[in-house]
């Protein structure tokens, strides 16, 4: 970039803060939200920061489902740099940097992508307003959920690193698009550009082998969270649940005309409006204004370059429609696609493939007599357009009602080892992690399966959905057997529970029978990941039982020696006490989690970021510029 690029993209910057101005620098403002970043990303990022600050990586969330995998869980972002935002500012504060970041960062990759392929300045500019302000991304502000923001941001890297042609370089850019929390971008993303290669025929080979290799090489830049995640995906509620989740937000045919005027069936912003916010940024987010339009259907007059948007157009389309498309239904019916969600994320590849016709618009007029008019009219078009509607849902929102904190709540349960139940109205269930409280209701992306089951189990009918449940028993026998004395109700008051309550360790017998009567166990939970409990078992006492879920990586020591931890009621597990375990006598059971093969996966990370560090100072030395970035052939 040179002088003039860099005094242009400032503007642009320029405009971008002033969009989510006075939120990058008022710790008491948030963008306005629809709940997500209040009621799951907020209470996430603090418990990650709060567990880094204490010198020590977030493995287990005790605080919500009875307890579920933390590092495993890819929206936790922890090892993404830009949650380091996190680690040192406010937390409001620095979620506002994230997007500011996140918004000028796709933006940057849309101009570099631009200019590489030989547009002037303000076509580039031009490009990069139709990507940055458009409602794809504007919307996930407005969802509250920054990791699909920050996902995005990567996409034009990605191609920017591919038609570089290094398969190493697009092997980074793809690690850092999964580390930013939402890998199913990166997979629609991964996808759009394998089609895009096949689109050339006989010259596909090459940039598919590329693809490949660097999809290898993400793989090993990941190792340290990528295994952990697919093992908890695997025994995760999407294992078992109903095709209907996995068919919902599905893209509805009548949905194309807003692609023209977005507020054609209303928008959540407006009174009465039908259907759940989120489906409606999930599934009207393809608005490009009538200027982006303009240019997309000036594209379809370059020939050469129109095959391979018209390509992923069409195919984002064909996904996108769902439980539409008989299909895309039977494949989820019958196939690991139900593992996935949200059908309506395919438009990502529409949404590219209108950007690369603009792009091709864009290089038409390059052989036009008044073509600096034409660009400059048409990246103030784009500007005007797309900012107005962007600036309806940018707006400021004081975080005070929501993230308001209760002294009573946190003086009370927090940090003690027993569990509370939220009622099923509070939007917020999560937010009992800020009071270190351990909440058997939750909101998720996903949880354990067999908390499913139990919840089921405990209310006589099915308690929880695709991503939260809805306990409201706290006198169930598997709410006593996990610990809930205390209900928090809609009103933010917290009441004792109906009955007494049992430990998180207790006595079982060969007769299933368990209680207070069978010995004494007192719990000291050092940190999540490690439970210290000290007990003295009765003379019918044959094992410990402990309230946390059965999940690989929780070991046991009993007595300074590895004990074996068995599946204990569907849900929870226990340690047989060994036969040599004299009634009366003091027993030190030590509990730790670790993820399944954690130190090999993390050398392998270690050992992909040696070698990939390595091979960037080798192949750009000091003061030179990244090979092919001044034009591509591919372009």
């Amino acid at each position: 970039m040179r002088s003039k690029d860099f005094a242009l993209f400032g503007l642009f910057s320029a405009l971008i803060l002033l969009l989510l101005a006075p939120c990058w620098f008022d710790i008491k403002t948030a963008l306005f939200n629809f709940g997500d970043l209040y009621a799951y990303h907020y209470p996430l990022r603090h418990l990650v920061a709060s567990s880094l600050e204490r010198g020590r990586l977030p493995f287990w969330n005790p605080y919500i489902f009875g307890g579920t995998p933390l590092l495993a869980n890819p929206q936790s972002a922890v090892f993404y740099p830009a949650s380091l935002l996190g680690f040192f500012f406010p937390l409001v504060l620095a979620f506002s940097w994230d997007y500011a970041f996140h918004f000028l960062w796709a933006a940057l990759g849309v101009w570099l992508l631009a200019r590489a392929c030989r547009l002037p300045r303000p076509a580039a500019l031009a490009l990069s307003v139709f990507y940055a302000l458009s409602p794809f991304l504007v919307y996930r502000v407005t969802e509250g959920i920054p990791t699909l923001l920050a996902s995005l941001s990567w996409v034009p890297w990605c191609y920017l690193a591919w038609l570089c042609a290094d398969a190493w370089l697009l092997g980074g850019v793809f690690a850092l698009q999964f580390l930013s929390g939402h890998p199913q971008f990166l997979i629609i993303n991964a996808l759009g550009m394998a089609l895009w290669a096949a689109s050339r025929g006989r010259a596909a080979f090459k940039p598919l082998l590329r693809l490949g290799a660097a999809a290898a090489t993400a793989l090993g830049l990941c190792a340290a969270v990528w295994p952990l995640t697919w093992q908890f995906l695997s025994l995760s509620v999407r294992r078992i649940w109903q095709p209907a989740f996995s068919l919902g937000y599905s893209w509805a045919p009548r949905l194309l005309w807003t692609w023209i005027r977005p507020d054609m069936f209303g928008t959540p912003l407006s009174a009465g409006f039908p259907g759940y916010p989120s489906v409606f940024f999930e599934t009207s987010c393809v608005f490009i204004g009538f200027s982006g339009l303009a240019l997309a259907l000036l594209g379809l007059f370059q020939k050469r370059f129109r095959a391979a948007p018209l390509l992923l157009i069409a195919a984002g389309i064909f996904v996108a429609l769902g439980r539409h498309n008989p299909l895309y239904r039977a494949a989820v019916e019958r196939t690991s696609l139900d593992f996935l969600r949200t059908p309506s994320r395919f438009l990502l590849l529409s949404f590219w493939g209108l950007l690369l016709l603009a792009g091709a618009g864009l290089a038409r007029a390059k052989r036009w007599r008044f073509r600096k008019a034409f660009y400059a009219a048409a990246a103030l078009a784009l500007c005007a357009e797309l900012s107005w509607w962007g600036s309806r849902f940018l707006k400021p929102q004081a975080t005070g009602p929501f993230l308001g904190f209760n002294p009573a709540i946190a003086e009370t349960v927090g940090g003690r080892p027993v569990r509370v139940m939220t009622a099923p109205g509070l939007a917020n269930p999560d937010k009992t992690m800020l009071y270190r409280a351990m909440n058997v209701n939750g909101y998720d992306a996903f949880y354990l399966e067999n908390f499913a089951f139990y919840a089921e189990r405990s209310e006589g009918h099915p308690a929880a959905d695709a991503s939260r449940s809805y306990l409201t028993r706290a006198d169930t026998p598997e709410m006593r057997r996990l610990g809930v004395a205390d209900f928090i109700g809609t009103d933010g008051h917290l009441r004792p529970a109906k009955g007494p309550a049992r430990p998180l360790v207790f006595f079982t017998d060969a007769a299933k029978a368990s209680g207070p009567a069978l010995g004494r166990a007192g719990v000291f939970m050092e940190n999540p990941e490690t439970w210290r409990v000290t007990a003295t078992p009765s003379p019918r006492a044959d094992a410990l039982a402990v309230s946390i879920p059965f999940y690989p990586g929780w070991r046991a020591y009993l007595n300074g020696r590895r004990a074996p931890l068995k599946r204990w009621d569907g849900f929870l597990q226990d340690v047989p006490l060994p036969a040599d375990a004299a009634p009366g006598k003091t027993l030190r059971l030590l509990l730790r989690f670790t993820p399944s093969l954690w130190i090999l996966w993390l050398w392998v990370c270690i050992v992909s970021w040696s070698l990939w560090l390595a091979a960037a100072a080798r192949r750009f030395p000091r003061g030179t510029e990244p090979p092919g970035i001044s034009g591509f052939h591919s372009c």
